[in-house]
């Protein structure tokens, strides 16, 4: 059997009733900069734009010079890479967390980069390994645990980082090396205000190295008291368990009538015979009851003269 079809009415009723509206494709995100100026090796776009949420890298590829600073840049395309004729680059307080990995792979010819008052929380091992040409890096502002060993090129003359002793830890040993051509390092304090890495760590960085360290030592300290004193107490005791089972006697239950017996196992002094060795025990015997005798034996209480 088949379906029932709806009379024609009825359809037309219902197509009035839910039009059916043509989906349209969304539209595409506005650019950032709408209108570019002329065609031109430099190009400077700072505070073009309050909100842009991915910035486009293809109109930049032929800029030889480019300022891109205070524009609420939130991301790059995942594509972009710089052009191989860029010089300088400035990325400079935007909203950037992250970088693309391949952003500097054709820049060879890069010298100024600043990337300072960012959100970028971390860079790849080998990001800067094609800036060779690099002479200026700026940082700071940034909340990044490190900065790449790549970024210490040959060429590179001056690195800004934040006052952070996990950052400059990173970076003293490359900046105050000996017969090397060490670039000048600083740090942004809190105070906005460059300081050299090697008197901020000095005077920061040491000072809390030091401060660890001795609470280390504190409680390692304690902790061997406790351990010590536990021994002592514990010697202690087992000595005194010792004295007790171990002299010139012990005690034994008590015996059927109620009272405890005292067994004396050590020899007398002077004698070698073990037999000499008694068995004394306490017995406190009732008045009106008469003792049992040894036979052959009369206590002296029997007597005639007791009797």
């Amino acid at each position: 059997m088949g379906h029932p079809v709806a009379p024609l009415p009825l359809l037309l009723l219902l197509l009035l009733l839910h039009p059916v509206t043509p989906t349209t494709p969304a539209a595409p995100a506005a650019p950032c900069f709408p209108a570019l100026p002329a065609a031109s090796a430099e190009l400077d776009l700072a505070n073009r734009s309050r909100q842009c949420a991915e910035l486009d890298w293809g109109p930049f590829q032929q800029k030889s010079r480019l300022w891109l600073s205070h524009n609420g840049i939130g991301a790059l395309s995942p594509s972009s890479r710089i052009g191989p004729e860029l010089l300088e680059l400035d990325l400079s307080h935007n909203r950037l967390r992250e970088l693309p990995p391949a952003f500097l792979s054709r820049a060879r010819h890069l010298r100024h980069l600043q990337l300072q008052h960012n959100q970028l929380r971390q860079l790849p091992a080998g990001f800067f390994a094609n800036a060779t040409a690099l002479q200026i890096l700026r940082l700071e502002g940034n909340p990044l645990p490190a900065v790449p060993p790549t970024a210490f090129q040959a060429s590179l003359q001056l690195l800004a980082v934040p006052c952070r002793c996990d950052v400059v830890g990173t970076i003293l040993a490359p900046c105050t090396c000996s017969g090397c051509a060490a670039p000048q390092c600083h740090c942004l304090t809190t105070h906005h205000s460059f300081v050299n890495v090697t008197d901020f760590h000095r005077q920061q960085c040491r000072h809390n190295v030091g401060l660890v360290a001795g609470l280390a030592g504190a409680a390692a300290g304690v902790a061997v008291l406790v351990l010590g004193t536990a021994a002592v107490c514990y010697w202690r005791r087992k000595a005194a368990t010792g004295a007790a089972s171990v002299g010139w006697g012990k005690w034994e239950p008590a015996g059927a009538h109620g009272q405890p017996r005292y067994i004396s196992r050590a020899m007398e002094t002077g004698t070698t015979d073990a037999t000499a060795a008694l068995d004394y025990e306490n017995v406190f015997v009732n008045p009106c009851t008469v003792p049992a005798a040894t036979p052959g034996w009369m206590p002296r209480w029997q007597e005639e003269q007791h009797r």
